[in-house]
């Protein structure tokens, strides 16, 4: 017991010794060192004045203070500019094309212009006028084929809208609609990401998806003008620009498998614009027409691309006279490839036989349509690319003026079917390829379009730009029933449709300067068979009145 008292004892001695010790406060050393430590302040040498050190600390802390003071004031600035930023607008000038947009990228205008001057040389026999040839002068000479200038752009976020006038086509050409695109899409996904889906609503004066010939953009089709069997159906069938309608649009890439492009519109369309002074031609009937187009690029690896497709037509109604009932049509033709001169060497406007009569009319219709094929893609700097279309018409005799068409009256002779084709190659010599469109604001989806200038042309550098060779033949055949050569119109086909069939093979050669300037070359060789009746003494019967013939065009193309 008493062993145990003096070792607790011993132990609260030992603690109150050292208690006065543990309370007592930091002395001015230990408080100097603590604040070096924290500012960063390097060790005292030995024997240093605390007076010294004291004024040292003093130095740092106001370096520190006036540090941070310039940082805050570094953000104060930084978050003022992003501010000024948000509210401002910003100007571009990217190839060419003036654009203006919001700094939060809702709203965007970029001014459009496109000018293409067109040269021909037509090289007819000099003995043609000693034949049965139904065009026998075509006029050589130049036109302003297109002269656009519009703005398009974005509109809270999901709108885009776009007008353009078109002030070209002069001389044998005519005057095209001035109004050639004015209207409002709403998008439904990001455009910036093609693989993402993506639908669209367009609806105004627009140029509907329809046919891979009319789908690539005017300015970037590898020859002067598109394939005859393109221009023929986009006019008659609901295509073309400066066509009134409204349409719906599904694109996504990488929808099946990584590389695929999936691209289905379709549209309702109502008759075109009308040219300065001109007459619409929809005097009860505007004329109307459900398009389409579905096209699947099958296989890409980034350079090299691979689709197919098909399109479609549905005529609802169509033009005619005033009075009630009467004569509905519409006329397919086409020009050789050329638009110098405006001659329709091949057109179902003037070419049924009415009965025993000799007077050439349109063919009298309720409706009609088209199918077609497509298809084709690009290796590398080599491009291969191929449409088929069918189409036709549905002949009437259930109107006043219409029964001769069958002979006798309420019969009909049928309604006559049509096919055109064609198949366009080429090989860019300086390594360029053609880039392919999966998606795009207009509608150049699922198209292939020129190529990107590596080395724009500069004298005095010695670069020449790219250049491209092309060919491409294609076959537009408006003959139904036809007939041959002797026969008398007794014997013809009632009702036969003697539009002829032009087959044209093209040369070509591209020169892309730069990315907004070009040129093109084209050499046709043009062969229209096409029959009609001629009258030599008493006698009428079947002649050929087409023609063989070659052509040299050239263009210069600015656009942006």
């Amino acid at each position: 017991m008493t062993g145990k008292s003096i070792l607790l004892a011993s132990a609260a001695f030992t603690v109150l010794a050292a208690f006065p010790a543990v309370a007592q406060q930091p002395t001015l050393e230990d408080r100097i060192r603590a604040l070096e430590q924290k500012l960063g302040q390097p060790a005292p040498t030995d024997n240093q004045p605390l007076e010294e050190r004291v004024k040292a600390l003093e130095e740092k802390l106001e370096q520190t203070n006036e540090q941070k003071t310039a940082d805050d004031q570094a953000v104060r600035t930084r978050l003022s500019t992003l501010e000024q930023q948000f509210a401002d607008t910003v100007w571009t000038f990217d190839n060419a094309r003036p654009t203006v947009q919001s700094a939060d990228g809702r709203f965007l205008m970029s001014l459009r212009a496109r000018i293409q001057f067109d040269t021909a040389l037509f090289n007819q026999k000099s003995d043609i006028n000693s034949t049965n040839a139904q065009f026998k002068d075509l006029a050589s000479g130049s036109i302003v084929r297109r002269f656009y200038f519009g703005a398009e752009g974005r509109a809270f976020r999901d709108f885009w809208y776009e007008f353009r006038g078109d002030f070209g086509g002069a001389n044998a050409e005519g005057n095209n609609a001035i109004v050639n695109l004015a209207r409002v899409a709403y998008n439904y996904g990001n455009l910036a990401y093609a693989n993402e889906p993506h639908f669209r609503i367009n609806a105004g004066v627009i140029q509907p998806i329809f046919t891979y010939g009319d789908s690539v953009s005017s300015s970037s089709t590898t020859f002067i003008e598109r394939p005859d069997v393109v221009n023929a159906v986009i006019a008659g069938y609901g295509g073309d620009d400066h066509r009134r309608g409204v349409e719906l649009t599904f694109q996504q890439a990488d929808l099946f498998t990584p590389g695929d492009n999936l691209v289905v519109s379709t549209a309702y369309t109502a008759g075109p614009t009308t040219p300065p002074a001109g007459a619409p031609t929809n005097i009860t009937d505007e004329g109307t027409q459900i398009v389409g187009r579905a096209v699947y690029r099958l296989w890409s690896d980034g350079f090299s691309n691979v689709q197919v497709g098909g399109n479609f037509s549905h005529l609802i109604n169509l033009t005619g006279a005033a009075s009630p009932g009467g004569m509905r049509t519409i006329a397919l033709q086409d020009r050789p490839e050329i638009r110098v001169d405006g001659t329709r060497l091949v057109s179902t406007a003037a070419s049924t036989l009415l009965g025993t009569s000799l007077t050439p009319t349109n063919i009298p219709e309720t409706g009609g349509g088209l199918w077609g094929l497509e298809g084709g893609g690009n290796i590398q700097n080599f491009f291969l690319y191929g449409e088929y279309m069918n189409f036709g018409m549905d002949r009437t005799v259930a109107c006043p003026g219409c029964t001769p068409f069958g002979g006798t009256p309420g019969v009909n002779p049928g309604d006559p079917r049509f096919s055109g084709w064609y198949v366009e190659g080429s090989w860019i010599l300086t390594g360029e390829t053609k880039t392919y469109s999966p998606v795009a604001t207009n509608n150049e989806m699922g198209t292939f379009n020129n190529p990107r200038v590596i080395t724009p042309f500069d004298w005095a550098s010695g670069n020449w730009g790219a250049w491209e060779v092309a060919a491409r033949y294609s076959d537009l055949d408006l003959n139904w029933h036809e007939g041959v050569i002797g026969e008398t119109p007794a014997q013809a086909a009632v009702g036969g449709v003697r539009g002829g069939d032009e087959k044209i093979w093209t040369l070509g050669l591209n020169w892309y300067m730069n990315n907004n300037v070009l040129m093109r070359f084209n050499y046709l060789i043009v062969d229209v068979n096409k029959l009609g009746f001629v009258t030599t003494g008493s006698t009428t019967t079947l002649q050929q009145i087409g023609q063989k013939f070659n052509a040299f065009g050239a263009r210069l193309q600015f656009t942006n």
